[in-house]
C-alpha cells in the first residue's frame, strides 16, 4: 500500500450530526449538497457499473436525503435510464427525498431503514438483490461499518458491485488547507455551520490504513479501498458469479413485492 499523508486528526472521533429537528435536517442537507459537488466521478462510476451489471436495479444507502440520487437519475437519463431504490434513515428524510424526486420529474422507490442501511434478513429485503449498490458521505457514521459492508454485499446480485465513498482523515494536506481557508472565508451562519460540520466529519473519517485494518479483521478480503481524489476514498466489492449448470426448464418469474400498485 502506497504511503499517505499523516491524518489531520491523530485520533478518530465518531461524528455526531444532529438531525432531530427540521432546522437541523435542512442545515445538514445543505452541507451534503456542498459535498456532493465533488462526487462527479462517483456518479460516473455508478452509471457505468449499472450499465455493465448483469441486470437488476441500483440501490442507494445512507441518509436518504436525495441530493445525490436525483443527480444520478438525471445523469443516467442521458445514457441508459436506471431503476433506483433508495434507503432513507427516517420518515423525514423520505419526505425530503420524495419532494426532490417530484421537483426534478424523476422517480425512485424509497424505503426506510434505521441508519440508512437495510438488513437483508428483514422480510421487506429478503431475497432482494441489486446490480449496483452505492453510498456516499455515510461510511464514517455507521456504528458497525464492517457489518454494514457485509449487509451491502449480501444485497448484491452475482456479478454486481458495491461502491462506498467517503471523506478520509489522511487527505492531501495542501488541498485540505485550501479547502479549510475557503470555507473559513464564509463567515455567514451557514458558512460557519458548514466548516464546523466538515471538521466533525473529517475527524470521524477513517484513514486508508484504518479501512484496510477494518476489512482484514472482519475477513472482508474481497473488498478494496483506494483514494478517490485528494480528499476521499472508495471501498469497492464485486460479487463473484457462481458457475452452475443451466436449469432444464425455465420457471415463471416470482412476483415483485416492491412493485408499485
Amino acid at each position: 500500500m502506497a504511503a499517505t499523508a499523516p491524518p489531520f486528526f491523530a485520533d478518530r472521533m465518531p461524528p455526531d450530526h444532529p438531525r432531530a429537528t427540521a432546522a437541523e435536517r435542512t442545515a445538514y442537507d445543505r452541507y451534503l449538497a456542498a459535498r456532493n459537488h465533488y462526487k462527479e466521478e462517483l456518479l460516473d462510476e455508478v452509471v457505468a457499473a449499472a450499465s455493465d451489471s448483469p441486470g437488476g436495479p441500483v440501490l442507494e444507502v445512507g441518509t436518504g436525503y436525495g441530493g445525490l440520487g436525483v443527480e444520478l437519475l438525471r445523469r443516467a437519463a442521458r445514457d441508459t435510464p436506471l431503476e433506483l431504490h433508495a434507503v432513507c434513515e427516517s420518515e423525514a428524510a423520505r419526505e425530503l427525498y420524495a419532494r426532490r424526486l417530484h421537483d426534478a420529474g424523476v422517480t425512485a422507490r424509497l424505503r426506510i431503514a434505521p441508519g440508512g442501511v437495510p438488513d437483508p434478513d428483514d422480510a421487506a429485503w429478503r431475497g432482494r438483490r441489486f446490480g449496483t449498490v452505492y453510498s456516499a458521505n455515510a461510511f464514517n457514521t455507521w456504528p458497525d461499518p464492517a457489518g454494514a459492508l457485509g449487509r451491502l454485499a449480501a444485497l448484491t446480485a452475482p456479478g454486481g458491485r458495491v461502491l462506498v465513498n467517503d471523506l478520509r482523515r489522511d487527505p492531501d494536506p495542501f488541498i485540505l488547507e485550501y479547502s479549510l481557508r475557503e470555507m473559513a472565508d464564509d463567515t455567514s451562519e451557514e458558512g460557519r455551520y458548514r466548516l464546523r460540520t466538515y471538521l466533525i466529519s473529517l475527524q470521524g473519517a477513517y484513514t486508508r490504513a484504518e479501512v484496510y485494518d477494518l476489512l482484514r479483521h472482519a475477513g472482508l478480503t474481497s473488498w478494496t479501498a483506494e483514494p478517490d481524489g485528494p480528499m476521499a476514498l472508495t471501498l469497492r466489492f464485486r460479487r463473484a458469479v457462481a458457475r452452475t449448470r443451466p436449469a432444464p426448464t425455465a420457471s415463471a418469474a416470482p412476483s415483485d413485492p416492491w412493485r408499485s400498485p
